[in-house]
């Protein structure tokens, strides 16, 4: 009995993670892609970095904490997310909706910008400056 109930669990786990290769998403995190890992980095190509703008009712223009402690939500889910948000911005409302939560004294958000920053590279190292192309934008909803 044993033997079949960890042999079982091993198949549901292989099944699991050979789906998160196959559709090539973290969704089923910690068995989703690897795909990480699996390529190496050219030293003579971009490195591209998701980060979130938002505009505050008292007029600031300042960087959206992706982490726990900030809206709860990390870099890499927004960007294992990316294409949704870009598709349905509205997504975002979540983000003012937990920051609101997580901190009611501090200033709230009226405005999102999804940014994606490029540096390139040359032998590994930055050339030039980095160039920031806007994703898509958000009005947040009181």
């Amino acid at each position: 009995m044993g033997v079949s109930w960890r042999l079982g669990v091993t198949l549901v786990a292989l099944a699991i993670l050979t789906l998160g290769q196959i559709h090539d998403t973290n969704d089923y995190f910690p068995l989703g892609s690897l795909s990480q890992y699996a390529t190496p980095r050219d030293m003579d190509g971009a490195v591209r970095s998701t980060y979130i703008m938002a505009d505050t009712v008292s007029g600031d223009h300042v960087r959206v904490p992706l982490h726990k402690d900030g809206v709860g939500v990390g870099r890499a889910d927004i960007e294992s997310q990316l294409d949704r948000i870009i598709d349905d911005p509205s997504l975002l409302q979540g983000l003012a909706d937990a920051w609101a939560e997580l901190h009611p004294d501090a200033d709230q958000y009226t405005a999102f910008y999804v940014l994606r920053e490029t540096t390139q590279l040359k032998d590994g190292l930055k050339i030039g400056e980095p160039t920031v192309e806007e994703l898509t934008t958000w009005e947040v909803r009181r």
